[in-house]
């Protein structure tokens, strides 16, 4: 059995980790990290919960940290587990600085020890839709992609290291690298990128506005996310010489789990009616037009994989490497939005 530590217990961990750690038969969720009140116990009583970091890295019997807090603190922890003999998860985004993102990489590999980045959406059905359609060819030579990721927030929120214009800030970190994560996946490192950024709720508060241009040599991936979008159209539109391929609704697995539903239960990943694509495939002439149902997502695999990843039996399949990639082409589409000028990657 694989002991788990989880270093937070916002949003994150109670949403998120907490749920898919305890719903993977090889792993137990061995010690909470709550510097407050152990509000913890109330929903996981076996769970030891403890006030400092310090007592995670001592503990031999923890074999795998879970790195859930905000993103300045994720290189100094991730770097303190490995060092104490840890396997690690850290939450999106991987690092701020290719060095530090670099440097974590190399003492894994000497530690020998999984090191792997939360990047949970490319098992959500946009993904698996777009990765199904584009690899069946329907669509031809792909020369567009458009992927949204849109709220209506107008509120400001106390979270300092989301709201405030510090490093890794803002929705383009927040939830441009969901979609930078995607889009590697797909297509691979694209060659330049031109990046537009505003802060639409405050002037002085971080980006929660972003039209972000990925150039490849023959098509452009564009990512935009607003936060003042009260009446949302597809999420994403693929493009390509022989059709075009529109996807609708959301995944449910987020909204499921912040009602308390789990993998396993029933009509857990459904997709609801709202979640569809539309396929519009030209054919020696003639025109078509297709609803396909949504798939359904599959956060529980992250967590399966990660325990196989580290008893040897499967291959780690949330490298770090892509993740810091992903870092990569957040920071030169950032400083892109600064120049206003297209940047070669």
């Amino acid at each position: 059995m694989i002991n788990v530590a989880l270093c937070s217990y916002g949003m994150s961990g109670k949403v998120f980790h907490a749920p898919l750690i305890t719903a993977e038969s090889g792993l137990h969720l061995h010690t909470i990290l709550q510097r407050s009140e152990p509000t913890a116990l109330a929903d996981y009583p076996q769970a030891n919960v403890v006030k400092t970091f310090e007592e995670i890295l001592a503990n031999p019997d923890i074999h795998l940290v879970v790195v859930n807090t905000p993103n300045e603190l994720h290189y100094p922890m991730t770097k303190a587990a490995l060092e104490a003999g840890k396997h690690v998860v850290v939450e999106k985004p991987f690092t701020l600085s290719l060095d530090e993102g670099n440097e974590l990489i190399v003492l894994a590999g000497a530690q020998q020890k999984i090191l792997a980045v939360f990047q949970n959406k490319r098992l959500e059905s946009d993904h698996l839709d777009a990765q199904k359609i584009i690899a069946s060819g329907a669509l031809g030579r792909i020369v567009e992609v458009e992927w949204h990721y849109d709220r209506y927030r107008t509120n400001v929120t106390h979270k300092k290291w989301k709201e405030d214009k510090l490093p890794g800030s803002g929705t383009w970190f927040d939830l441009g690298i969901h979609m930078v994560d995607s889009m590697l996946s797909l297509f691979g490192k694209p060659k330049a990128v031109y990046g537009d950024m505003r802060s639409l709720r405050r002037a002085e508060g971080s980006t929660d506005y972003f039209n972000v241009i990925f150039h490849y040599d023959d098509m452009r991936v564009i990512l935009r996310s607003n936060t003042f979008v009260s009446e949302k159209g597809a999420t994403v539109s693929i493009h390509g010489d022989k059709g075009s391929f529109l996807k609708f609704g959301q995944d449910v697995q987020e909204a499921q789990m912040m009602r308390g539903m789990i993998p396993g239960t029933a009509g857990w990943a459904q997709p609801g009616e709202d979640n569809y694509g539309v396929l519009h495939a030209h054919n020696n002439g003639e025109a078509t037009r297709t609803i396909i149902p949504g798939q359904r997502g599959c956060y529980e695999h992250y967590y399966q994989n990660i325990a196989a990843a580290i008893n040897g039996e499967s291959a780690l399949e949330f490298m770090p490497q892509q993740s810091l990639l992903g870092v990569e082409l957040l920071l030169a589409g950032e400083e892109s939005a600064s120049r206003q000028q297209l940047i070669q990657l």
